[in-house]
């Protein structure tokens, strides 16, 4: 029993000895270093109150950053914010320290937090959060004259800030179906996607027309259920090749000058043609595409088109952004999901592929 005792009273000044550096730690922190910190602070400027406030949100290290600032007085307000990323806080401080006009704390928070770094303006805040806005773009939409933030989303993200036919990049055939030709995107002269078929007479107007064999198919559903409601359909142009592009362009261009062919055609290798995607359509044994518009299987195609995976290409008040005339005879096609979608909300194709596909 004696020994027993003996132990205990050796372990109760085992513990005592480890306490008194603990109790020693704890009352230097909260009566010399926490007392050194709110005097630091007061001497910058801070009151007991906004001290208070900042404790219960920063930790000691980082208080201790704020005697590299002067009085920031909108620190309280900073720090009690929603997105307010603890980590980001020298950021925050030095973006609102480097700003020359009114600003909302909000709208900065929500800069930093995104890597946004260029300077503040309400331009630039409705730009990045704009639902369409993407980063890489960013130089871009600040450089583009227009206060309205729905245009230059909407002409950045087309190209539009280019002239036609410049800053050309190479179509990125790996979007399958999706893949963009238009006239800052070009095709290399031997490409069509998938496999190339020739359409059966009942959906042509023409003879050995082609078209690729998942655009094909999809059409002949189209034709076949249209015709189930009175409506005759038929393709009048399919797959053009590089060759066949280039010499339709130089003629029409030798026939009605430059403007007018690059209004109305696409420079071999832009020509959504030669994907095999894309087709005039017709009304059967009708080869003029200009009668189309006027024709009752126009608009049972305009109203169903995106039912079977295709789109109105070049629709009418568009044409700044397709860079061609309207032309209500020529459908693409890109599968019923996004067709359904453009169709819905009554954008184009660039667009589309600018929001969901280009970075995908």
């Amino acid at each position: 029993m004696k020994r027993k005792r003996k132990y205990k009273v050796r372990w109760n000044r085992v513990l005592v000895t480890l306490l008194i550096p603990v109790v020693f730690l704890f009352l230097l922190y909260f009566g010399v270093i926490k007392d050194y910190e709110q005097e630091r602070l007061l001497k910058i400027g801070y009151s007991k109150e906004e001290i208070g406030k900042l404790r219960e949100e920063l930790s000691s290290s980082e208080l201790k950053q704020l005697s590299d600032y002067s009085y920031l007085s909108f620190l309280t307000e900073l720090v009690k914010l929603d997105d307010f990323q603890i980590e980001k806080l020298p950021a925050y401080i030095d973006y609102i320290l480097e700003l020359e006009e009114d600003y909302n704390l909000d709208n900065v928070v929500y800069l930093v937090n995104h890597n946004i770094t260029h300077p503040y303006s309400e331009k630039l805040v409705n730009v990045v959060k704009n639902e369409y806005f993407i980063e890489s773009r960013l130089d871009r939409y600040m450089q583009y004259d227009s206060d309205d933030v729905k245009t230059i989303i909407t002409n950045v993200n087309s190209n539009l800030d280019y002239e036609f036919y410049t800053n050309i990049q190479k179509t990125d055939t790996s979007k399958g179906v999706l893949l963009l030709v238009n006239k800052y995107y070009q095709l290399d002269s031997d490409y069509y996607y998938g496999e190339l078929v020739t359409m059966d007479k009942a959906y042509d107007n023409k003879s050995g027309s082609q078209l690729s064999s998942v655009a094909y198919e999809a059409f002949k559903n189209l034709v076949d259920d249209a015709e189930k409601e009175g409506y005759h359909i038929r393709n009048n142009s399919a797959y053009r090749s590089y060759s066949t592009q280039s010499g339709l362009y130089n003629s029409y261009k030798n026939s009605n000058g430059l403007t007018w062919a690059d209004k109305w055609s696409a420079r071999p290798g832009h020509s959504e043609h030669q994907t095999g995607l894309a087709l005039d359509v017709g009304v059967k044994n009708e080869y003029s595409l200009g009668t189309f518009e006027s024709s009752e299987e126009f608009v049972w195609m305009k109203d169903h088109a995106h039912l079977y995976g295709f789109i109105l290409r070049y629709p009418k008040g568009k044409e700044y952004i397709t860079g061609y005339g309207y032309e209500p005879w020529h459908y693409r096609y890109v599968g019923v999901d996004v067709a359904t979608y453009i169709y819905e909300n009554d954008i184009t194709f660039e667009e589309y592929y600018a929001y969901f596909v280009e970075n995908s």
